[in-house]
């Protein structure tokens, strides 16, 4: 049992890292692409881009 509660403290913080880190890249890829064609639709996330267009 304490196994699991200590590979859970060790795993979770290991998976909000590694999500904030691929968001971090995914909105810097976005930026990039937006400077190319600034009225791109990204189909991977289209509400996303829909949502945060200026």
């Amino acid at each position: 049992m304490e196994h699991l509660i200590l590979g859970a403290f060790l795993v979770v913080p290991l998976l909000i890292v590694a999500f904030l880190f691929s968001d971090e890249l995914w909105q810097e890829h976005r930026q990039r692409a937006q400077k190319d064609h600034p009225r791109h639709i990204d189909w991977h996330h289209p509400l996303r881009s829909l949502l945060h267009r200026n």
